[in-house]
């Protein structure tokens, strides 16, 4: 009886005959590698005859080396989707994330479309670095734009330093200022911020100071505030580094005398007696009791009326600033 081990080694001396021969290859311990060549020769009653002659093969290559080889060549390349911002207005392009506080570099026109290469930190949403056609990086407000592409995959680059800045506050009114105050947005007192001495009609005062968002009050030597504004940006664009003081004042003129007023002339500071109000172009007589609406530059001025009958009032002086109302002759 033939065992298991016996019938598979007669299975792989059948499969050797019939395929015609092959090579066996094993690595031994030391020394060069021994090649037992397996050959099939009809012996003389036509069958197969099988014979291994180890020693005789180990310096012998054999007649035919089957070599398959493997390249991996394989080079994943990725190219990401580029990012377009396409103008929805006329742009300022400038150095830092804020228009109105950072140095223009370029103007990205209305309808341009500019190559998107960063974004600003995520507590100043809708900056971007922008490439425009010549090359020129710079920031841009996207918001009132057009984005194509992933721009939530663009790089986060971080906020330049604020430029230093002149602020300067010109004065139009007819009035001496006396006090400039400049606190941070969060500072909640104005004491400890008077920048200013006086300045004087027409003349200007300016002050260096970081660009930022500022509260910003402006007060005559009344300490009437002729000005007041809150997180107002101060920064490099011409338009957010100058204040103009030229208030228009509305206030009234009531006449509580017993007669009416035809004229009312004022004198402004440095200047001539002027007409403010009379009947050929006011519409008529101030009647007692009756008021009459004006407007003048805030400022300080001599008043004088005149009664219907060409009786001249003794002159008065008249301040005009926010909020004062009106004035009432009695």
């Amino acid at each position: 009886m033939k065992t298991p081990e016996t019938l598979r080694a007669i299975a792989f001396i059948s499969a050797a005959l019939l395929s015609g021969g092959c090579i066996l290859e094993a690595a031994a311990p030391a020394g060069p590698p021994q090649v037992v060549v397996v050959t099939a020769t009809p012996d003389g009653d036509g069958q197969n005859q099988t014979s291994a002659d180890a020693s005789a093969t180990t310096t012998q290559e054999p007649a035919q080396t089957l070599m398959a080889t493997f390249t991996s060549s394989l080079t994943a390349t990725f190219t990401a989707e580029p990012v377009t911002m396409t103008a929805g207005q006329d742009l300022s392009c400038v150095k830092g994330p804020d228009w109105k506080l950072y140095e223009w570099v370029a103007r990205i026109a209305e309808g341009e479309t500019v190559t998107l290469i960063a974004r600003a930190v995520p507590e100043i949403p809708d900056y971007y670095v922008a490439r425009t056609g010549d090359g020129t990086e710079c920031w841009a407000f996207g918001g009132s734009s057009t984005i194509s592409g992933p721009a939530g995959t663009l790089p986060v680059r971080e906020t330049p330093p604020l430029p230093t800045v002149t602020y300067v506050i010109e004065n139009q009114v007819l009035i001496t200022l006396c006090a400039v105050f400049i606190r941070g947005k969060e500072e909640t007192a104005w004491g400890a911020n008077r920048l200013s001495g006086v300045i004087i009609i027409n003349g200007t005062f300016s002050v260096s100071i970081l660009a930022g968002y500022y509260d910003v009050q402006i007060n005559d030597c009344a300490m009437s505030t002729l000005y007041e504004e809150h997180d107002r940006a101060i920064g490099a664009d011409p338009a957010y580094r100058y204040q103009l003081i030229a208030n228009d004042v509305d206030f009234y003129i009531q006449n509580n005398h017993p007669f009416s007023i035809c004229w009312i002339d004022i004198l402004p500071p440095g200047g001539s007696w002027t007409k403010l109000y009379a009947t050929e172009d006011g519409g008529g007589s101030i009647l007692t009791g009756q008021r009459r609406d004006f407007t003048l530059r805030a400022g300080s001025y001599g008043i004088q009326a005149t009664r219907c009958t060409s009786a001249v009032l003794p002159a008065a002086g008249l301040y005009v600033h926010p909020g004062m109302g009106g004035v009432t002759w009695a």
